[in-house]
């Protein structure tokens, strides 16, 4: 697996901020009504952690694949 040279919180934050710019984007589309602010905020993290998780699992899986791969010299 590809070693990612950033610390956990770095990676918190990360997600944090994606999470607080996919709530602001609904917000300027309308997608949800200031009563279900609490709900909203709890989707669009849901969301970004699922998006990067999956992300990740994908990346990961494509670099172990790249690695096997037999390096031939021409």
């Amino acid at each position: 697996m590809a070693s990612v040279p950033l610390s956990m919180k770095q990676l918190e934050d990360i997600a944090a901020s994606v999470a607080q710019e996919l709530l602001e984007e609904w917000a300027i589309d309308d997608r949800f009504d200031e009563d279900q602010m609490e709900e909203s905020t709890q989707n669009a993290v849901n969301d970004t952690l699922f998006v990067i998780n999956r992300f990740m699992e994908h990346f990961n899986t494509h670099m172990l694949a790249e690695q096997d791969k037999p390096n031939l010299i021409l």
